[in-house]
């Protein structure tokens, strides 16, 4: 978390990933630190929430992530690829979640 200004300053653009539960890594505080620096790539939980989750909890954070960041953010699940185990109604309700309006 330290070195994200600076990768900033030194002038890259996107961060990948954003590791959804790693420390300091919230959404909603990545927003606020780091307003208008750079883009973040990932930010929804692909180790529990994509795994363990259930539709409409993947729907929410969606939202939820989607409000923290509403310019700057790539969607993604936290790894460059979808899980073996993950449930393939989440990842639907995923991209479904990011086309609403």
């Amino acid at each position: 978390y330290p070195v994200i200004d600076d990768l900033f300053d030194l002038g890259i653009d996107i961060i990948h990933p954003i590791q959804a539960k790693a420390k300091d890594m919230q959404a909603e505080k990545l927003s606020v630190d780091f307003a208008g620096k750079g883009c973040f790539f990932g930010g929804i939980d692909a180790q529990h929430l994509l795994v363990n989750g259930t539709p409409e909890e993947v729907a929410a954070d969606v939202r939820r992530v989607r409000k923290a960041f509403p310019t700057g953010l790539i969607f993604s699940p936290s790894h460059e690829a979808i899980l073996p185990d993950i449930n393939p109604a989440n990842i639907e309700a995923l991209f479904k979640t990011l086309h609403e309006e």
